[in-house]
């Protein structure tokens, strides 16, 4: 009786090692920067909340203020209304429908959490952001996918949120970012600050996806195999491939040509 009492007692303080031993280790991992548990939607995500304040890092400010939002020209956000969206892992499963609206500057969605909390969708978490129309939640409007294996000219590695801007063999994709510009006043007494855009594109085939230095000619019928009679369809129709709709007109020709040959 003896024995078996001490065995379980010893059983007892053995799983209770455990469950202490598993409790640090979770709060290790969130106190070391873990942006998520891995389950398979929000509820149990390791986000924070958003902050509508400017980080200076790089930015002139000689009086090392913090600036909120509403204190530079413009606005950070892809739109500044909430949409319905629906999220999705690496893996392709999905997190579920959230309102969400893209932080250009910080290159992070937002979503509204409990009691309309506006928090961060986890970037390692959300590899797919797919956005529905406001008036018909069935309407797909905007798709965004991380950038992380996506290849730019220095080789650098990327991690932005870039917009899917077609379906097909060939797709063009858009990285739209914003960051805070400063300039003095009339007098330079102050500063003022707005926000500045830049954008970057990408075109993908066959899952390589690599930067374009510009929109140009030579850019794109370079990033497009085989383009051939294609060249002489674009300057025909006076196609400007300067611009995005013009490059967007040239990849429906391309992949419908594709697909013809397939």
């Amino acid at each position: 009786m003896c024995n078996n009492g001490s065995t379980h007692l010893v059983k007892l303080i053995a799983m209770h090692i455990v469950a202490l031993s598993l409790g640090a280790y979770t709060i290790a991992q969130a106190q070391g920067g873990m942006s998520y548990l891995p389950v398979p939607d929000l509820s149990a995500a390791a986000y924070t909340l958003a902050v509508h304040e400017i980080n200076f890092e790089g930015v002139s400010n000689l009086g090392k203020q913090r600036l909120t939002y509403d204190q530079v020209k413009g606005s950070p956000f892809y739109n500044d209304n909430f949409q319905q969206a629906e999220l999705f892992m690496a893996d392709g499963r999905s997190l579920g429908r959230y309102m969400v609206k893209l932080n250009l500057l910080t290159q992070e969605f937002h979503f509204l959490g409990k009691d309309n909390a506006e928090m961060v969708v986890p970037n390692d978490l959300a590899r797919k952001i797919v956005v529905y129309d406001i008036s018909d939640t069935t309407l797909q409007r905007a798709v965004f996918v991380r950038t992380l294996d996506f290849t730019s000219p220095s080789g650098k590695p990327l991690g932005e949120y870039a917009e899917q801007l077609n379906v097909g063999n060939a797709v063009l994709y858009k990285v739209e970012k914003k960051n805070v510009v400063t300039a003095d006043s009339l007098f330079g007494t102050l500063k003022r600050y707005y926000f500045g855009t830049t954008y970057a594109y990408f075109i993908g085939i066959n899952g390589r996806v690599n930067q374009l230095k510009k929109l140009s000619e030579d850019a794109v019928f370079n990033a497009l195999p085989a383009v051939g009679k294609l060249e002489d369809w674009a300057r025909k129709n006076k196609i400007n491939l300067k611009r995005e709709e013009g490059v967007l007109a040239l990849m429906q020709q391309w992949n419908a040509s594709f697909n013809n040959k397939r």
